[in-house]
C-alpha cells in the first residue's frame, strides 16, 4: 500500500520534454557553432551543470558554466512560467493521493524555482510537501541521492513510497533503492520501453489509465 509518493517533474508531472530535445544543439547553432551529431545523446542524462561544463569545454564557449546555465534558464523561464502543461490524468492522481492523506514530494533535475513556478501556475503546488533537486543534492538520477533526500522529506519507508518516473536511468536507480516504481511513457525513451516495463511495477501509456487499486490496496 502506498504511504508516500515521489514525482519526477519533466515528462512525468509535466509534458515538457519537448523543451529539451535538441536544446544544446539549438543553443550552439544560435551562436554560429555547428554541434556534433551525437551531442544530444551525449548530454541527455547529464545534470544541467555537467552539461554546461561539457558544452563549455568541448566547444570553447567563452562563458562560465553558470553563465551558460543562465542563458538556458532565460529560455526555460518563459516556458515554465507561462507555457508547459500538466500531463493528462496527473491532476486527478494528485487529488486522489491528497484525499488519502499521502505525502508527496517532487524529485527533479530541473531548478527549484522553475518547478515551483509551473506547479503554482497549474494550481497543484500545495499538493507537495517539498521539492528536491539534483543540483541541491549534488548528483543526477544515476545516483540515489535525490530519491533518498525526497524520502527523508516524506518520512516514509522506501518499500511503501512509490516513485513516478519516465526515464530509464531514473527508474533503474529508484528500483535499486527499493522503491516501487510507476513508469509512464515518454517519447524520448521509446528505445528503452521494454527495459522500463521490465523494471517498473506499473507501466502506463498515460496517467489517465492508472490502476489506483494497485496503489491503495
Amino acid at each position: 500500500m502506498i504511504r508516500g509518493a515521489i514525482f519526477d517533474c519533466d515528462g512525468t508531472l509535466f509534458d515538457s520534454m519537448y523543451l529539451y530535445r535538441d536544446f544544446c544543439c539549438r543553443y550552439l547553432t544560435g551562436k554560429g557553432i555547428k554541434p556534433k551529431a551525437d551531442l544530444d545523446d551525449t548530454v541527455r542524462y547529464m545534470g544541467i551543470m555537467d552539461a554546461a561544463e561539457y558544452i563549455r569545454h568541448t566547444y570553447g564557449i567563452d562563458s562560465t558554466a553558470i553563465q551558460i546555465v543562465q542563458d538556458w534558464n532565460r529560455i526555460l523561464e518563459q516556458a515554465y512560467y507561462h507555457e508547459i502543461q500538466l500531463r493528462p490524468g496527473i491532476r486527478e492522481l494528485l487529488a486522489a493521493l491528497q484525499g488519502r492523506g499521502i505525502p508527496m514530494c517532487v524529485a527533479t533535475a530541473t531548478d527549484r524555482y522553475l518547478v515551483e513556478a509551473a506547479l503554482k501556475r497549474e494550481g497543484v503546488f500545495e499538493y507537495f510537501r517539498d521539492i528536491t533537486t539534483c543540483g541541491e543534492v549534488g548528483a543526477g538520477k544515476e545516483q540515489p541521492d535525490v530519491f533518498l533526500r525526497a524520502l527523508e522529506i516524506l518520512g516514509t519507508d522506501a518499500e511503501s513510497t512509490w516513485v513516478f518516473e519516465d526515464a530509464r536511468h531514473a527508474v533503474f536507480t529508484a528500483k535499486k533503492c527499493g522503491f516501487p516504481v510507476c513508469a509512464v511513457f515518454d517519447e524520448d525513451e521509446q528505445d528503452h520501453i521494454s527495459e522500463i516495463k521490465e523494471k517498473s511495477d506499473i507501466y502506463l501509456e498515460s496517467f489517465t489509465q492508472i490502476p489506483l487499486d494497485k496503489l491503495f490496496i
